[in-house]
């Protein structure tokens, strides 16, 4: 039978197989402890709303564990993690998981699973989901993009933020395109985000996108969307950024 200390075992062995000299790359160290945070956020939003069906707790865990199983190939082959510029980590990490996971759990799960991994960096979900999966696929996505505006806001703050997104380095400012298609659709695309800026707006997007009122509230009472707003203030797109702002508070 399944376990939370099986999935634990499993992922440490997995991750394992992409050291070099004993020792992660840095890049896959941070994804690591990335994937490690979703876990704990993932079980926490679960217990939040009192998920308690008997795989419940092994079903959030694996999703938030194994969900960027897929990134570390991606970035051993191909020294990056821009899915355009090499390969779509969410279709990676659900192959890899089918062919090489141990499924010693019900077929329910494993189709849940599966899915969830699969979907949860997609613009949008399946409109064909089942109810249970979509439940799972809401969850993972909610928990993923709670670790990332604390790991960018925290490596804003300290410095550090081109460590984690180098290709932002070189160019500053909004580009008009991302402004106009997120004026128009209330959705950014990666392919028309060159600076940090731009990286911001799209996570103040994401707010909009947030699943569950757990997800909202906490990223409110920390306080990310307020400083996304601020940071973006002198470029002139008040008049967007209030309108998203709008509907996080309305969540």
């Amino acid at each position: 039978m399944l376990t939370t200390e099986n999935i634990s075992e499993w992922f440490q062995n997995y991750t394992d197989k992409f050291k070099t000299d004993g020792e992660l790359p840095p890049m896959l160290l941070l994804k690591k402890k990335h994937s490690i945070r979703v876990c704990q956020i993932s079980s926490a939003i679960a217990q939040s709303m009192e998920w308690n069906e008997p795989e419940d707790e092994v079903t959030a865990q694996s999703v938030g564990l194994l969900h960027d199983v897929g990134r570390f190939p991606q970035y051993r082959d191909y020294q990056t993690f821009q899915d355009s510029a090499s390969i779509d980590h969410g279709d990676l990490s659900a192959q890899i998981l089918a062919d090489e996971f141990t499924w010693d759990a019900s077929a329910n799960f494993k189709t849940t699973v599966l899915a969830a991994v699969k979907y949860h960096n997609k613009k949008d979900l399946p409109t064909n989901m089942t109810l249970h999966t979509y439940k799972w696929a809401a969850l993972i996505r909610d928990a993923d993009k709670i670790d990332i505006f604390r790991m960018v806001q925290t490596r804003i703050d300290k410095g550090t933020i081109y460590d984690m997104l180098p290709r932002h380095k070189h160019v500053e400012g909004l580009s008009q395109k991302l402004v106009e298609e997120i004026t128009n659709t209330g959705k950014g695309s990666y392919a028309n985000a060159r600076s940090l800026q731009d990286y911001r707006l799209i996570q103040l997007t994401w707010g909009c996108d947030l699943n569950y009122p757990v997800s909202a509230i906490t990223l409110k009472s920390e306080g990310i969307f307020e400083r996304i707003c601020a940071d973006l203030k002198p470029y002139g797109i008040e008049e967007l950024t209030d309108k998203l702002m709008g509907k996080i508070e309305a969540m």
